[in-house]
């Protein structure tokens, strides 16, 4: 028992640091065993204006209803999107449950928010190649996939710090 709870929480950090690793826009992920949630944050160098994040958060969540709808996927349990606004940036955040996630979900979030909020959204340095990417997305989808069926014990954050991934239980 003891040996399958610590692999479970293996895959989890790794699952937490592929993420941080392959989108260098997202700064920081949240697990919560409670409703088995994700919690990706993105840190925008600027302070936008209420209008214009509801209507990316509005675009966001009509896309992913879109993708599932087209992909034939369950609907997502939970979808919340959120910000915080002051001392010159904005931080957004998109809450997801574990449960209905996928890799390309996360890659269309990340696509769209490129597109529209490049100029302020705030990326680590480093950008993989393209046979990497590929990898890392095979290796999160496959994550993605263990995590379905668990409901973890602890939380977990996931944070980047001067190039290097930090991952710190709850």
């Amino acid at each position: 028992m003891q040996l399958k709870k610590k692999l479970d929480d293996e895959e989890s950090i790794s699952l937490l640091t592929s993420l941080l690793v392959r989108y260098p826009e997202v700064g920081s992920i949240n697990y919560s065993p409670r409703g088995h949630l994700l919690k990706l944050k993105f840190i925008l160098k600027e302070e936008l204006d209420k209008k214009t994040i509801q209507q990316i958060s509005e675009e966001l969540e009509n896309c992913i209803y879109t993708y599932m709808y087209y992909e034939s996927k369950s609907e997502p349990k939970y979808l919340k999107t959120k910000y915080n606004v002051g001392s010159g940036i904005t931080i957004f955040e998109i809450t997801r449950d574990a449960g209905t996630l996928t890799q390309k979900e996360i890659g269309l979030i990340i696509c769209l928010l490129r597109e529209r909020l490049n100029h302020s959204l705030v990326t680590d340095g480093y950008f993989a190649q393209d046979d990497e990417l590929m990898e890392q997305d095979d290796f999160i989808r496959h994550m993605l996939d263990n995590l379905r069926g668990k409901n973890l014990k602890n939380g977990l954050i996931a944070v980047r710090e001067e190039g290097r991934v930090l991952i710190f239980t709850r």
